[in-house]
């Protein structure tokens, strides 16, 4: 029995002291936000980190007390990346982890340049997470780490949140690491990479406001162009990312109102149809939405109403993928879009033989055919909107 004591004491001994390599959160700094830059013609990398300060970044809201900015920025040059990170020791008080962080920003030039730099480190580190979100920066990447940005406490979460609620305006997409690298790697899809902007906005301060908007386009592993808030609008109902949007209409009745429509469970299909040298595709859109505001009175029934929205929805969401189509596929003949990988799901045999290796110069030439079908199933609460004007002698 004592043997058996003496046993259990030396096991507890050994299993249940402190890992060796522990280390104190207060020891840390914890990347909120990372940007990556590279001046063109230059072959130095420039890596800012937002960095939180546990003593001042106690909540997600309100201010830091004792004037104490809840973030710290700082900023290291190298020849690599890993050696513009491990610069940043230079001068920061902290051991910098890397788990927490929400987004990593790519500058334009960088982008322009070659992402495939960016995309192996972060994808090799096993301290990264690979569901980090990635956007491309209209300029340079610093400035939006170092902006002040937002109504959480650290600006890196404002960005964080602004991609769990771009569905609601719908005019960008939201990227994550694995998504890029998914893309980056296929040989039958093009990145489609989430777009950050700054703008300053008009108060006293000149306050900075970081944009979610548009998207960039890539050709492999570099930049090629940028797409605009509505053609990328269109690219989304192709890509199965309208889960819940809202579009307007505005050629209902004799006086032309516009009205509101959201629309909920949109779906789309992208088929291949290989009959020749030249496949076709064929896009098909189904969704079901609800007339939500009316800005003007109407005498239409409502179930002529209906008709005439859903009619005009139809036009609206067509008009929106053409919108996008035209950048991606006209302009900057990059295949966004899977249509590709249709082909290759319609014909594996035909796609190798005769169009894996020649897909960009066959995919501009590619016809499609968009079919959209809009199921408008309630009305407003109220036909007639309340500001219609009393007539005249009642109350």
């Amino acid at each position: 029995m004592k043997k058996i004591t003496a046993l259990a004491l030396v096991f507890n001994m050994i299993f249940l002291t402190g890992c060796w390599d522990s280390r104190e959160i207060n020891e840390l700094g914890l990347v909120m936000a990372v940007g990556v830059d590279k001046k063109k013609g230059s072959g130095i990398y420039t890596v800012t980190a937002q960095i939180a300060k546990p003593s001042s970044a106690s909540g997600q809201g309100g201010k830091s007390g004792g004037g104490d900015q809840p973030v710290w920025v700082g900023s290291a040059e190298g020849k690599t990346i890993f050696e513009a990170i491990r610069n940043l020791a230079k001068f920061s008080s902290r051991r910098i982890m890397w788990a927490h962080n929400n987004i990593i920003i790519i500058g334009e030039s960088l982008a322009e340049e070659d992402i495939t730099p960016v995309v192996d480190f972060f994808t090799e580190n096993p301290e990264l997470r690979m569901k980090t979100w990635v956007a491309i920066a209209h300029g340079d990447a610093k400035p939006f780490i170092a902006a002040k940005t937002g109504m959480e406490n650290i600006p890196g979460i404002s960005m964080a949140e602004l991609f769990r609620y771009h569905q609601l305006p719908a005019e960008s997409v939201a990227t994550d690491m694995l998504n890029l690298f998914r893309d980056y790697k296929s040989e039958t899809i093009q990145p489609l990479v989430s777009a950050l902007t700054l703008k300053t906005e008009n108060s006293p301060g000149g306050s900075n406001q970081v944009e979610l908007e548009g998207a960039a386009v890539f050709q492999g592993a570099k930049l090629v162009g940028w797409v605009s808030p509505e053609e990328t609008r269109g690219l989304a109902w192709v890509r199965n990312e309208m889960k819940n949007a809202i579009i307007v209409t505005s050629g209902v009745g004799k006086e032309k109102q516009n009205l509101s429509v959201e629309l909920k469970g949109a779906r789309a299909k992208v088929a291949a149809q290989v009959t020749g040298e030249i496949p076709s595709i064929t896009i098909d859109v189904t969704a079901k939405g609800d007339i939500s505001e009316i800005d003007s009175p109407t005498d239409m029934a409502m179930s002529e109403l209906k008709a005439k929205v859903e009619e005009e929805s139809v036009h609206v969401i067509k008009r929106e993928i053409k919108l996008g189509l035209e950048k991606v596929q006209k302009q900057y003949k990059c295949d966004v879009l899977g249509f590709g990988r249709a082909v290759h799901i319609a014909n594996k045999d035909l796609w190798y033989k005769n169009m894996a290796d020649k897909w960009e110069d066959v995919y501009p030439q590619v016809p499609v055919i968009i079919n959209v079908s809009v199921n408008i199933e309630s009305g407003a609460l109220f036909q007639e909107p309340t500001n219609i004007e009393k007539k005249s002698g009642k109350d």
